[in-house]
């Protein structure tokens, strides 16, 4: 966990009556890195609303999907989202507090006002968004291991079921007899 982003009581935002700001420096459980999150993050009780904004950045290490060997990567997510207090919000309640509802970026989430924010989860999910679904080192990229064509003769050999062995003498005293008819 990262010290100072405990969860804080939606009420407490409230009684706040203006933003409260973290600064984010740390390790995050979930998400191992090769370099602390850092960065700030605020929050404000809108009534309603509770707005969030944060920057934040790390470096993780992946593993490519195609060659399998480790690159890293840095994320950095710079996000600003409205959280809904209560239960689903109707299109009223949208634009009673200002808000298109036809709009794509409408609110996605909600929150119970009588519960918590959780700043160390909001900063692992913007994080978890920047992250490629496929993994690729880059243009580098090898590909996929390759074995020699020795190598792949001589595991082919020891791979075949040994109860295929009495076809293989057959076919290689065909093929001496051949070799001695010409």
């Amino acid at each position: 966990m990262i010290p100072g982003l405990e969860p804080v009581p939606l009420r407490e935002l409230q009684a706040l009556g203006t933003s409260r700001v973290w600064s984010v420096d740390g390790q995050l459980d979930d998400m191992p890195s090769l370099t602390p999150v850092r960065g700030t993050l605020r929050a404000e009780h809108l009534g309603n609303l509770l707005e969030v904004e944060g920057s934040v950045q790390t470096i993780v290490c992946l593993r490519c999907d195609r060659c399998l060997g480790h690159f890293n990567q840095q994320l950095s997510a710079d996000a600003k989202e409205l959280i809904w207090l209560g239960d689903e919000p109707s299109d009223e309640h949208l634009t009673q507090a200002g808000l298109d509802p036809s709009t794509p970026d409408g609110l996605m989430e909600c929150l119970d006002p009588r519960g918590d924010f959780e700043p160390e989860r909001w900063v692992f999910e913007q994080l978890s968004l920047q992250m490629s679904v496929v993994n690729r080192c880059g243009d580098h990229c090898p590909g996929m291991p390759q074995k020699s064509l020795d190598a792949s003769a001589t595991t082919t050999e020891e791979r075949t079921d040994p109860r295929w062995q009495a076809l293989r003498d057959l076919q290689s005293s065909m093929q001496r007899q051949e070799t001695n008819h010409d």
